[in-house]
């Protein structure tokens, strides 16, 4: 059994000591032992983990078969793709998931790209995002990715170039990308001051940081609370909301210019399979709510009218690096943007 040590930290995005305590987790998705705690800073309201899981530990929270790190021929990811691809051969269902996906969140990044432009994506996985956007646009796509069965499966999968390490490690030139995305990144790093700083540094004047991350001001973050399923603890270490992630990113010279809010009911699914069943490590009834197609569908508009009112469980934030003359927030507009 392997022990996982953890230590006191203090605000990862502005060093306060100064929390509350939330509640206490427990890994339901993996069944690693341990109870982990929760607290929100009172100065900048960041909702992080402390005391957090020790950078020696990281490694064994992720197992080989962790879905971001997996190749699309995993078990349990082809079981994932079929429920999609079956949402997506349902008439009028499918129109809309695309358009939502493909026509609200890509198209703003992907006007951006073209032949001789360039990508990185930070925390790339096996590199699908890559070899999609490179289909799709014809620029140049790098990736960073700590894991190294990762960066295998991107590297002879897809014939992504990947750095295998973090990115304030990475040897790439300043000021070289036109673009640069992270999804699903933010929250498992203990150091996100760090990265953005690295991730601006590497982004052209006026070049696009496109994240994605969970939303702990969501409806259903504040319904669910330990049993939410973007918790994802003990790896999620940072929770991130609309003003946090504002804050982290203008203090390294990006602008926030849109904020989507997502309308998928999958996090809804996850969390009604951890409060029906406490958790989704039993093979009995592993996925049994999460991957119900009739639940999806019956649970849709209630999680629209969630977006609509931009408390969604997943947000998309959009941000320009600053320009010279350029103020701090000076992006399209002071609020969420459009919901995804």
């Amino acid at each position: 059994m392997t022990t996982i040590r953890t230590i006191e930290v203090s605000c990862p995005l502005c060093g306060s000591d100064d929390a509350m305590h939330l509640f206490e987790a427990v890994d339901r998705l993996h069944g690693i032992e341990g109870r982990f705690r929760y607290v929100r800073c009172r100065s900048c309201e960041l909702v992080y983990m402390n005391p957090q899981v020790a950078p020696e530990s990281i490694g064994h929270l992720y197992p080989e078969s962790y879905a971001p790190h997996a190749d699309k021929s995993q078990t349990s990811r082809k079981a994932l793709m079929a429920v999609r691809d079956g949402l997506h051969k349902i008439p009028l269902v499918g129109t809309e998931l695309k358009r939502w996906t493909d026509a609200r969140v890509m198209a703003p990044l992907f006007r951006r790209l073209s032949v001789g432009r360039r990508l990185l994506d930070v925390g790339c996985g096996s590199g699908a995002f890559l070899a999609a956007a490179r289909a799709a646009t014809g620029c140049e796509v790098q990736g960073v990715d700590i894991s190294t069965h990762a960066v295998r499966t991107a590297r002879m999968r897809y014939g992504v170039d990947v750095f295998e390490g973090p990115i304030t490690e990475a040897p790439l030139a300043d000021d070289s990308f036109d673009a640069i995305t992270a999804w699903w990144y933010l929250e498992h790093i203990a150091n996100p001051n760090e990265a953005v700083a690295a991730m601006s540094r590497l982004l052209k004047e006026g070049g696009t940081c496109v994240l994605g991350v969970p939303n702990f001001d969501s409806a259903f973050a504040r319904r669910f609370r330990d049993r939410w399923y973007h918790l994802d603890c003990p790896r999620h270490l940072c929770i991130w909301s609309p003003a946090t992630m504002r804050r982290l990113l203008e203090l390294h010279g990006l602008n926030v210019t849109r904020i989507f809010h997502d309308r998928s009911p999958w996090g809804l699914l996850g969390s009604l399979q951890y409060q029906r069943y406490g958790d989704n490590t039993d093979p009995k009834r592993r996925n049994r709510i999460r991957q119900s197609v009739l639940l999806w569908l019956l649970l849709l508009p209630a999680t629209i009218v969630v977006s609509l009112l931009r408390r969604s469980d997943i947000i998309v934030v959009y941000a320009q690096k600053r320009t010279a003359g350029t103020r701090a927030g000076a992006g399209r507009d002071g609020r969420d943007g459009p919901s995804i």
